[in-house]
């Protein structure tokens, strides 16, 4: 049953557009992934504080993990970063390059590529022993969660070091490589149950 829907989801991947190739994560994967995403976590940005890619962890603890590579074409999920300290929101990713603009002429705000944080805030911060938190999350697979027995559908963004991970396992043009994601799908428990004692029954 876990065959058959991961070799869905896959074909769904792969007529979605930007997406050069998806290919399913086995126990080894899982385990060496944890590592590098556990590696990840340590290694603190000086500038945007401590990693937390709850997303990730998601996916990971997924009945089902599928792992994939964009090119340009990709629409990729946006606005799932925040920079957290004390329970507030001091930074963001933000997806439209006119608000961005704004947030670069100003002298309150630092932007890091897509990220904007505020600068004052995290000025005030940078000598506590306490840093802030860059949380990142999910996004919702909807078509996916559309499918039989799928009760979850994630997709989530890993670290660099599970990015080059990813890349060693699906070979591909090089020049055509932007990003690699995981998908995480979880599986009604009951609707699994119940189809392996039909399929035990007509056998």
């Amino acid at each position: 049953m876990n065959a058959l829907i991961a070799k869905k989801a896959i074909e769904m991947l792969h007529n979605t557009k930007g997406i050069e190739k998806a290919i399913l994560l086995d126990a080894e994967d899982i385990k060496t992934i944890m590592k590098l995403e556990k590696k990840d976590e340590q290694m603190n940005s000086l500038n945007l504080g401590r990693k937390h890619n709850i997303g990730v962890k998601k996916a990971l603890g997924a009945n089902i993990l599928i792992a994939f590579v964009t090119n340009r074409d990709y629409d990729w999920p946006t606005d799932n970063l925040k920079i957290l300290y004390q329970g507030e929101v001091i930074g963001k990713d933000i997806s439209d390059a006119e608000e961005i603009e704004k947030y670069t002429n100003s002298n309150q705000y630092c932007v890091f590529g897509n990220i904007v944080v505020n600068f004052r805030k995290m000025r005030n911060i940078r000598n506590t022993t306490e840093p802030p938190m860059m949380v990142i999350s999910a996004k919702t697979w909807d078509k996916a969660e559309e499918m039989n027995f799928v009760s979850e559908a994630l997709i989530a963004s890993p670290s660099r070091l599970t990015d080059g991970y990813i890349k060693s396992k699906i070979p591909c043009e090089r020049e055509l490589y932007v990003g690699t994601f995981l998908v995480g799908l979880n599986l009604e428990k009951k609707e699994i149950e119940q189809f392996a004692i039909n399929n035990i029954m007509e056998n």
